[in-house]
């Protein structure tokens, strides 16, 4: 009995039982996903992991180098500089006078520390043994060594001893310095240069920061569980992590100090290590110790959090298909209640026995809902607000409704068939005309405007007119035939002769869009009318221009190179270059054919520019716009009359950020800076490196490289890969060009190096880019 009654429920809830599977369906690839994750998450993690330790402990020592180097250039370039050079004499030798330059000694020191102050602990200089100098002055050999900078492990004969033998750049081993009178100790590695100036031995002494090569190892590091052993070329401990004894590090140096670089697993104690080992280019060697357990965590928490997701799926899958089967299925139920009590079936439209409960449903509901259909759409359709709107959102290209209503609006109006074009209606009222009418007859005359035209171009085309904007009517034409073009020709002959007494008051101007085979199309015609408006070179005071005869474009052209120009006119405060470049990114698009709507694009693109700029200064962009001014310069909407409106309130913006952001006029280091880049950014595509830039510019190639690195913090070929990768993105997402072929384009003439520098600077190959930049535009 209780089978009987299970069985007829099925029958008759059969429908919502296949709702029910079909929603349960979904979660199979959840199950399979899951599943897939899970076996090869493991593999992946394993195999990445000891790339990324070797990556980045060759990124924490090269680093380090460069910090190594830059203390051998400040040194070299220090005993070279002009103020060493022309006083650095002993002490005894000197003249009175001579003993009077000697601050421009400490000023030049100092100079140089500021430059290089974040791991460079102390610059002293000394040429005897009466005198040191360093940036905070000049003191006896004796009180130096003995009061301001002590080291542990070099005592003051050592210093003396250095006076007697030359050496380009010795690196020393690890020592401690303080600083007796402040009660100061710091770890330090003195790199000492003692070279003849003068026909006397000078030495030179940089000590780098031991805690600023510890925070570099910690800041690139992967694991917080990583140790560290950094050994000189003469196999001298420079740090070494806590926690490790002394027996492991032993252990570790003897089974890896023969490889000058390598990675495996070692096992260290009870516990599994994975060991990174690398050698500078100074000849220490660096090594990194990672317990294998800190990434088999990662491992087991992706593993379970991988479970949990699916877990948690399912569950919700399931409860969310319970429930929507049910208020899916419960409104289908008590249709087909209703629909069996009623008799309103055509016999035509009997179905089958075989026919589906939802076929058999859909078919009586569309019997009901055409009985209603017609009266509803003409309801909503004749309604002249929403006919009104259908027509705006057509102009801003959107088009709204259910196709069923926007196609009955469309045949109700006539619209349905032939070719469409947009034709705008400008009005720009003299002073006279506020001047001799009075405002309630000025307002008798707005309210009549829409109705006079309409009445016109009605009685020659189909169409309809809307009052867009203030003074900006647009009139949707459709054109069945060749012969309803003549027919709008006439329409505007007589406006134009209707509005020709009123030239005293107001200039009337005409712009007609192109034609296109789709009404969806309303949009980039009046995109073409109100551009050719702006393309008018007739003067007279009712004007005609047909955008049929230009060539216009419906894109607009401001490329990562012109942004980058534009802030380095505002970092550098030219205002006049400033101008030069917005009027000449603006002429190229023009002169390209760009609409109208578009360069109102491109000048949202000058104001979000700005408003970058301001947020990487740490601006608010209330301080410099109101609230109005920010709606009307985000806006990309454009009436022909604004753009020059809309332009100068950008350049009034610029001027602002300017005068804000500028503190001092650019110095001469930044004038060559700006020569450097500007014949980058025009020769990038050339075989470019240092010294055919310094030719060209007339300086030398030290000086150019060592000017640019100062005031950009940037070396040149960094720069110059920069601006290159830039480029080859732009290609990337506008061109089908193959990668070779772009490599060659901006300069880079092996498709190996291109590959490498692309990666390097993006993350990822440009193939893969070109990819991600096409998933987005769709």
């Amino acid at each position: 009995m209780n089978w009987k009654h299970l069985k007829q429920t099925l029958n008759k809830n059969r429908l919502f039982f296949k709702i029910l599977l079909y929603f349960l369906s979904l979660l199979i690839p959840i199950v399979i996903l899951g599943v897939i994750a899970y076996f090869n998450a493991n593999q992946l993690i394993k195999k990445d992991v000891s790339g990324k330790l070797t990556d980045n402990l060759t990124a924490s020592y090269k680093t380090i180098d460069i910090y190594l180097g830059m203390a051998q250039s400040t040194n070299n370039s220090l005993l070279l500089s002009d103020t060493i050079q022309q006083y650095l004499r002993p002490y005894p030798l000197l003249t009175d006078e001579e003993k009077i330059k000697l601050p421009s000694i400490v000023r030049s020191i100092a100079g140089n520390r500021n430059t290089i102050s974040h791991f460079v602990d102390n610059i002293f200089l000394f040429v005897d043994d009466q005198r040191v100098y360093f940036s905070d002055g000049m003191v006896d050999f004796d009180v130096f060594f003995d009061t301001f900078y002590k080291f542990d492990s070099y005592d003051k004969d050592f210093w003396r001893q250095q006076l007697h033998q030359s050496s380009l750049f010795e690196l020393l081993t690890p020592t401690r310095v303080a600083n007796p009178n402040m009660n100061t100790n710091r770890d330090v590695i003195p790199s000492v240069t003692t070279q003849y100036l003068n026909g006397h031995l000078a030495t030179m002494v940089t000590t780098i920061s031991i805690p600023t090569i510890v925070t570099t190892l910690q800041n690139n590091s992967i694991y917080s569980t990583t140790k560290y052993i950094v050994m000189d070329k003469n196999n001298q401990i420079i740090l070494q992590s806590s926690g490790l004894e002394d027996s492991e590090k032993e252990q570790i140096v003897a089974r890896f100090s023969k490889d000058k670089a390598s990675n495996e697993a070692f096992n260290i104690g009870q516990e599994q290590n994975w060991i990174v080992q690398t050698t500078s280019e100074y000849g220490w060697k660096y090594y990194s110790i990672t317990p294998v357990s800190s990434f088999n965590q990662e491992s087991s928490s992706i593993f379970s959090l991988i479970i949990w997701i699916c877990i948690s799926l399912i569950i919700i899958g399931i409860a969310f298909s319970a429930i929507f089967s049910v208020r899916l299925y419960n409104p289908i139920k008590n249709i087909r209640d209703i629909l069996q009590k009623t008799e309103r079936i055509d016999e035509g439209n009997q179905e089958t026995p075989r026919s589906g409960e939802l076929q058999r449903i859909g078919n009586s509901v569309s019997q009901l809902i055409q009985l209603h259909k017609d009266a509803n759409i003409k309801i909503h359709t004749f309604s002249e607000e929403i006919l009104e709107q259908f027509f705006i959102n057509l102009i801003k290209g959107v088009r709204g409704g259910q196709p069923y209503a926007v196609n009955q609006i469309l045949k109700e109006i006539d619209f349905h068939t032939g070719s469409y074009l947009c034709c705008c209606f400008v009005f720009m009222f003299r002073d006279k005309f506020y001047h001799d009418i009075l405002e309630a007859d000025r307002l008798l005359i707005f309210e009549k405007m829409k109705n006079v035209l309409w009445g016109i171009m009605k009685k020659y085309v189909n169409c309809y007119l809307v009052e867009y904007e203030p003074y900006l009517y647009v009139c949707m034409v459709n054109l069945k035939s060749e012969a309803d073009r003549g027919q709008l020709e006439q329409a505007l002959e007589m406006i134009g002769m209707t509005f020709a007494y009123d030239t005293m008051y107001c200039e009337l101007i005409i712009g007609l869009g192109k034609r296109y085979d789709k009404i969806e199309d309303y949009s980039k015609s009046y995109s073409d009318a109100i551009t050719a408006i702006d393309k008018r070179t007739d003067s007279s005071k009712t004007v005609i221009v047909d955008a049929a005869h230009l060539d216009i474009d419906q894109n607009y052209y401001y490329s990562f190179l012109d942004e980058t120009k534009i802030v380095n006119k505002l970092k550098s405060g030219d205002r006049e270059g400033l101008r030069v470049e917005l009027e000449g990114i603006i002429g190229l698009n023009k002169a390209r054919g760009v609409s109208y709507h578009f360069l109102g694009a491109l000048l949202v693109e000058f104001f979000h520019t700005g408003n970058r700029y301001l947020t990487e200064k740490g601006l608010r962009m209330n301080d410099f716009l109101e609230d109005n001014e920010h709606d009307f310069l985000s806006h990309k909407e454009l009436l022909p009359t604004e753009f020059d409106v809309r332009l100068k309130m950008i350049f009034e913006f610029y001027n602002k950020m300017i005068t804000e952001t500028l503190y001092k006029p650019e110095s001469k280091s930044g004038a060559v800076v700006s020569l450097i880049t500007a014949y980058i950014e025009k020769h990038y595509e050339k075989d470019l490196y240092l010294e055919v830039i310094a030719n060209e510019i007339g300086l030398s190639a030290k000086y150019v490289s060592r000017m640019f690195k100062e005031t950009t913090g940037t070396n040149i070929s960094d720069y110059i890969s920069l601006i290159r990768i830039a480029k080859a993105k732009e290609l990337l997402a506008q061109t089908d060009m193959k990668i070779s072929d772009i490599a060659d384009q901006i300069g880079i003439f092996s498709r190996t190096t291109f590959l490498r520098l692309f990666k390097k600077h993006e993350g990822i190959s440009p193939n893969e880019y070109r990819h991600v930049h096409a998933m987005k535009q769709k």
